[in-house]
């Protein structure tokens, strides 16, 4: 190992790959990724499920498969150096890494660049403050997603699941298929605070109920969870008394938000945002402090990991890059009405190539609406949108021609709406008695809103794509989706190997085609695309790996 290079990247899950193989690709000409697991690719290794790479790869990939191609092309850039199993325990301002491995014991690295990608984690009960015992059975949503998917383990029978974030929903759906029986999902806001498409796939399917403005007040069991208390609460998110409800349970997840992971960050001095928990960034993703870039849900949480992708080849090419030199002129970026928070928060016109994308979320549930930028008074530009939700990121870009038009005034994003929505009014899928099915379009994050008249062959519209007319058939017809899963794995690095269908199946199969899985135990080496179980239910559709061991 080097003692200096010109980028080290902390964290080699999505971020960090994207990162690092950017910097290298922008002319770094030593860059050495630190990841504190045993395997690169970070939580995507636990996300079995399908829905990624919509955006970046075009396609619809489960994580293992999305890391997996990041994976693959690291043997082409010589530059990067991988060091797993690598602690880092402090980052200074003057870009020097602090580490311990096993082998290489306590390392003290330089870098002319650093890349943070440590990702986030996720709040705990103690973050929340739920009163009552404190018996086993109560984990975070991601915490059950790792004993599930990586470590082989069910972890409950009758499930509540608190919150609507999308590892909740996603797992709701998982322990469903597992043979649980998740009671519902209950979330203390009055909107959803997952996507659309999970809400879709993972409750409706399932016949999961979703409780809006809902939460538990009360925990109780001895050795295990035996009981959960829950209540509705007022606008102020206060149980409503008389409002209590038992459920007999024996397992609580959590599923009640995410935080981007900082302490290294704070260590080094760098400036954090109150709003995103993560640092304030400039258009090329530098923090406060010179020569150091973070990127991913280190910046802030984001839904998809395709925006991730793409932020963070942008921090790394801007890493690769990297000069100091005293800026002239900086934009503040702000979030106005309606509008939770912005990244980047500040913009170096300089810096500005054509364009700057703003990444930003709603406070609330609005239809038709603008999303307005000011220079003061001056309206400056505006997008619409047919439906903003805050579990949704949204983006909007701001071309270099715009900031040459203003003065020194911060840049203001705000939400112009008469149409604030209650989540409650908000349906997914409506049969009308006309005969015409509304529902939402799922094929990509956009969410289009379709009318299928049934009574006219199954016409389309309120698609923006030929995908939406197809899944708007399909689905009021014959729906289909595609499965994941995990099998036994004899011999290989981990105990689990994730599975999914290679194609679509009638929904009316899928259980039978997770039993299919049952007792059934593979021996490695597999490649990622290989044959575990053909021909699933007659339906054509096959069980592959999506992993490789």
């Amino acid at each position: 190992m080097k003692d200096i290079y010109n980028v080290i990247v902390v964290g080699g899950g999505p971020a960090g790959l994207a990162a690092g193989i950017s910097a290298a690709e922008q002319g770094a000409k030593s860059v050495l990724i630190l990841e504190r697991n045993d395997t690169l690719g970070g939580i995507l290794n636990q996300c079995i499920h399908n829905g990624f790479g919509l955006h970046y790869f075009k396609e619809e990939m489960t994580g293992p498969e999305y890391a997996q191609r990041f994976i693959e092309q690291l043997p082409k850039y010589p530059a990067i150096e991988i060091l797993t199993g690598a602690m880092v325990l402090n980052i200074s301002p003057d870009r020097t890494v602090y580490a311990i491995h096993a082998k290489n014991g306590y390392m003290q690295l330089a870098a002319d660049a650093i890349v943070l990608a440590m990702g986030c984690r996720e709040r705990t009960r103690g973050a929340i403050g739920i009163p009552g015992a404190r018996p086993a059975g109560i984990f975070t949503a991601g915490a059950a997603q790792l004993y599930m998917n990586i470590e082989g383990f069910t972890v409950g029978k009758r499930i509540v699941v608190l919150g609507s974030g999308d590892i909740g929903l996603i797992m709701a759906r998982r322990l469903t298929l597992e043979g649980a029986k998740v009671l519902g999902v209950y979330e203390v806001l009055p909107y959803s605070s997952g996507l659309t498409r999970n809400i879709v796939q993972c409750l409706e399917d399932y016949d999961i109920p979703l409780y809006l403005s809902h939460t538990v007040t009360d925990i109780r069991g001895g050795k295990r969870v035996e009981q959960v208390v829950i209540q509705q609460v007022d606008e102020q998110r206060k149980p409503i008394p008389g409002t209590e409800q038992t459920l007999d349970c024996d397992t609580l997840l959590l599923s009640v938000g995410l935080i981007p992971e900082n302490e290294l960050s704070r260590q080094a001095g760098i400036e954090i945002s109150p709003r995103t928990s993560g640092p304030v960034v400039y258009e090329n993703m530098e923090t406060s402090v010179p020569g150091i870039f973070a990127c991913g849900n280190v910046a802030h949480v984001h839904d998809l990991v395709d925006f991730v992708t793409a932020e963070s080849i942008r921090a790394g090419a801007a890493a690769a890059k990297y000069v100091y030199k005293k800026t002239e002129k900086v934009m503040q970026v702000w979030n106005g009405e309606g509008i939770g928070y912005t990244a980047p928060q500040k913009i170096r016109l300089e810096n500005v190539d054509k364009s700057v994308d703003i990444f930003f979320r709603s406070t609330a549930i609005y239809k038709t609406s603008k999303i307005e930028v000011k220079s003061g008074d001056t309206m400056i530009a505006s997008f619409k949108r047919e439906h903003l939700a805050p579990g949704e990121m949204e983006k909007i870009t701001l071309p270099k021609s715009l900031f040459e038009r203003v003065g020194d005034a911060p840049l203001v994003v705000s939400v112009n709406s008469a149409e604030r929505m209650s989540g409650s009014t908000v349906k997914f899928r409506t049969k009308r008695p006309d005969g015409i099915t509304e529902l939402v379009c799922i094929v990509c994050p956009k969410g289009c809103r379709l009318q299928v008249d049934e009574n006219n062959g199954f016409a389309v519209t309120g698609n923006d794509c030929v995908r939406g007319e197809e899944y708007g058939k399909q689905e009021t017809s014959n729906p289909t989706r595609v499965i994941t899963s995990t099998v036994c794995a004899a011999g290989g690095a981990i105990s689990r190997m994730p599975v999914k269908t290679d194609k679509n199946i009638p929904k009316g199969k899928i259980f039978e085609a997770m039993a299919s899985l049952d007792e059934l135990e593979v021996k490695t080496p597999f490649k990622a695309g290989d044959v575990v179980v053909p021909n699933l239910c007659g339906t054509g559709a096959n069980f592959i790996s999506t992993r490789s061991l």
